[in-house]
């Protein structure tokens, strides 16, 4: 989730363990440790290397097992720091807690989590939640700032704070509930368009979580198709992309491997030219649903370089000219609400 989010969840989880006992400074640490997991960028940017980010990015940091660990040394900080008037334990376990979560909470967006590091670096994405979902954030930091405006000995602070927590959570549990439906209905559709395909993976589109994208992956193609639980008619239009696997033997290695173990099966390939692969990930969906030119539908994407017998990586970011990203805003509040 975006760094908001987990300031936020990282406070809540600050407010419930210690409100009470250190009133606004609990939502503090809990904000930092909140924080924590995603400095991994810092190494990341230092390599400045493109595939290590990928694999860097949400793995040690984000991993069950190093909370576990990490929440020690930051525990004993904090329980020196006031004195030892809190029990370590205490300070532990807002720590540990607030670390899990922010993995946790990761592994529901499309990106992909490591939670079981070091034993497996298998991605956890349970695809419910976008990354940037304001209808989460909003309601939880606004009741977080009320409590903050309350005394800490007043029983309703730790009421609210709670109240926070079960909002969040409720709506969270929601989104699996419109992923049920919404998987549901893209596979009644391929169904009836007798569309034929290996897995089928839904997720939300950026910012909301009513348009939901569909892609139905077989060996050649990728069937992609957009749907809002606004729309009045249950038709959904989907187009094909197709793979072209069978360049992958040209590009064969760690660098390729890497980037399939990425994407979790999510991607196609384009050849740019005689020595450039273009790898494009596709579990994010398209980024521009009225465009049919694969480079400008997924705009997110890789370049593998083949120079003799070695290969470079590089990341292919958007970059929105003036009035464009307004226009992609537009497109996609437009087709929230109609087909």
């Amino acid at each position: 989730m975006d760094s908001l989010t987990q300031i936020v969840l990282g406070a809540a989880v600050g407010e419930v363990m210690l409100g009470k006992k250190i009133g606004n400074k609990a939502q503090l640490i809990g904000a930092t440790a909140g924080t924590i997991p995603d400095l991994d960028v810092i190494v990341t940017s230092i390599l400045n290397n493109d595939l290590s980010e990928i694999i860097i990015h949400r793995s040690y940091s984000h991993a069950l097992f190093c909370h576990f660990l990490f929440a020690f040394p930051f525990a004993w900080l904090t329980y020196i720091k006031f004195n030892k008037k809190i029990d370590y334990k205490s300070w532990y376990w807002l720590w540990f807690l607030a670390f899990g979560t922010h993995a946790i909470l990761d592994s529901f967006t499309t990106y992909g989590t490591q939670l079981f590091m070091p034993f497996t670096n298998y991605m956890v994405g349970f695809n419910n939640i976008s990354v940037i979902d304001p209808l989460y954030t909003l309601p939880f930091m606004g009741i977080l700032i009320y409590c903050l405006c309350i005394k800490r000995e007043h029983p309703k602070r730790l009421k609210w704070a709670w109240r926070s927590v079960y909002i969040s959570s409720c709506y969270m549990l929601l989104t699996f509930c419109i992923k049920a439906y919404m998987h549901q209905s893209f596979s009644t559709q391929l169904a009836n368009n007798h569309f034929k395909y290996n897995t089928l993976s839904t997720s939300p589109t950026i910012l909301n979580n009513a348009l939901w994208s569909g892609m139905a992956i077989s060996d050649s193609i990728i069937i992609f198709g957009e749907y809002s639980i606004f729309q009045k008619e249950k038709d959904i239009d989907f187009i094909a992309y197709k793979r072209h696997l069978e360049l992958e033997k040209n590009y064969a290695g760690y660098e390729l491997n890497t980037l399939k173990w990425f994407s979790q099966g999510h991607y196609l390939l384009e050849q740019k030219d005689s020595n450039t692969l273009n790898f494009y990930i596709t579990k994010w969906g398209r980024m521009n649903m009225d465009e049919k030119e694969t480079s400008k539908t997924f705009r997110f994407y890789y370049e593998i370089k083949k120079t003799d017998n070695t290969f470079s990586v590089k990341s292919i970011r958007p970059e929105f000219k003036d009035g464009e990203f307004t226009m992609a805003l537009n497109q996609l509040w437009n087709r929230i609400w109609h087909k």
